[in-house]
């Protein structure tokens, strides 16, 4: 129970944050085929690596990204040794 509690506050937490480094990465993916300007491919690479806020919360973001993964798996191993013990 427990686990499920952390998951779920950091996944609320961390959710737009998450939802913004992931639309600016599918925008990057054209960054290439002339698609946008100069000065927008930088403002998308700022915000994508939260260069524009401040460069230490890239890291935060990343250790947020890995304890929504974690939790997520001890999750799923949970479940799974409940379903296996009966």
């Amino acid at each position: 129970m427990i686990i499920r509690k952390i998951h779920r506050t950091i996944g609320i937490i961390w959710a737009p944050f998450f939802l913004l480094t992931a639309s600016t990465g599918i925008l990057l993916l054209f960054r290439n085929t002339g698609l946008y300007s100069i000065e927008t491919l930088k403002i998308l690479i700022g915000l994508h690596n939260w260069e524009i806020v401040a460069n230490y919360v890239g890291i935060i973001l990343a250790i947020g990204l890995i304890s929504m993964a974690i939790s997520g798996i001890l999750l799923f191993l949970q479940i799974q040794m409940r379903k296996w013990q009966g």
